[in-house]
């Protein structure tokens, strides 16, 4: 075996033409960074992101647009995915990943510790090709402190183009500098729960006893965010024990009561007529129609009334109306509709509060 000198600056190391491995490029596949006892930045490949299955939803075709805006970019591009655990923000991330190593053999570097500095940027700028950088977990890796250190590494100065893939469960953590600054994050998706029809098409393909999907549906409603990880789970348990959602729900860590609940829009039918709002306590209720004790007070003004100059004003009391869980009727999965009927005939309708979506159009 011939011996073979290694130089680094100005050290010369003993080495054998067999260890010696070069490439001109960086291999497609994944990587960390790691630190040697000198302080020298170095990458060590590890385990290739796998999916199997089928992909539901936008999945691939979010990621087949994040992927072709960063190769028609000039410079870097930033994609921030906020969401809680099993949103499937993750799975995203990844699958960006995968078809970019498929498609174009890029590699991607993984960040797993909060790098930070001038030598982690000289580090990822000495990588001349394009990459993903991917962050996940950002604001757990990197406090608020240390996150105002990687802005310059967002602000796409660095002549080398990088895909820059945050993920995040909570995005109110992340640096308000990054927040509608698109030269830093180009895209920002907020992955909330599941639609009707993204359970519809998973239960079609994945649950044995077909006639429970509409159940199923009616329980993700009861949820603020049911996640893909809740319903993999339930479908999971239901095909091996031949069971309902109520008895797989029996034992599983998914129950509707440890949800904070939703806002709900109150409509109260009374004696045959729907009391006017402005007669409510509140227009709203907060909590979860499953576990709570629902109680709507109103306005019951007197008929008679008190003459004042020309106006008759009415006296009024609070009067309560009291609905519990035995009362609901009825469930629409479609709105986020619960309707209840307590035995005195009285109807309390709650209509999920849907978070607001801007009309952009409507802006014009």
């Amino acid at each position: 075996m011939s011996a073979y000198f290694l130089k680094s600056g100005n050290t010369f190391r003993v080495t054998s033409k067999e260890a010696l491995d070069m490439h001109e490029y960086l291999p497609a596949g994944n990587y960390v960074i790691k630190e040697d006892q000198f302080g020298n930045l170095f990458l060590e490949s590890i385990d290739d992101f796998e999916f199997k299955g089928k992909r539901y939803g936008d999945n691939i075709r979010n990621a087949d647009r994040i992927i072709s805006t960063f190769l028609d970019r000039p410079a870097s591009t930033g994609v921030l995915l906020t969401g809680e655990k099993g949103s499937g923000k993750t799975l995203l991330a990844k699958n960006v990943c995968m078809q970019a190593k498929k498609q174009s053999s890029i590699p991607t570097i993984v960040i797993n510790a909060p790098w930070a500095g001038d030598k982690f940027s000289s580090f990822l700028q000495s990588i001349e090709q394009p990459c993903i950088v991917m962050f996940d977990e950002f604001e757990k890796v990197y406090d608020s402190d240390q996150q105002e250190h990687i802005l310059t590494l967002l602000d796409g100065v660095f002549p080398s183009k990088k895909l820059f893939i945050l993920t995040c469960n909570d995005k109110w953590r992340i640096d308000h500098h990054m927040r509608n600054r698109p030269g830093r994050i180009f895209y920002m998706m907020d992955f909330k729960g599941l639609d009707s029809d993204f359970i519809r098409e998973y239960c079609m393909d994945n649950l044995n006893d077909k006639k429970h999907i509409e159940k199923i549906c009616n329980i993700a409603v009861l949820f603020n965010q049911f996640n893909f990880d809740m319903l993999k789970a339930l479908v999971e348990e239901m095909n091996r024990y031949n069971e309902n959602p109520e008895e797989a729900l029996r034992m599983l860590n998914i129950k509707p009561e440890f949800d904070s609940g939703n806002r709900y829009e109150v409509k109260v039918i009374l004696d045959g007529e729907e009391l006017d709002e402005k007669i409510l306590e509140t227009k709203h209720w907060e909590g979860n129609p499953l576990q709570n004790k629902i109680n709507i007070d109103y306005r019951a003004y007197d008929e008679v009334g008190v003459q004042n100059g020309d106006e008759v004003v009415h006296d009024f009391d609070w009067e309560r109306l009291y609905f519990t869980q035995t009362d609901l009727k009825k469930i629409d999965p479609q709105t986020g509709k619960f309707v209840f009927t307590n035995i005195e005939g009285q109807t309390l309708t709650l209509t999920k509060v849907k978070e607001k979506q801007y009309n952009y159009y409507g802006a014009f």
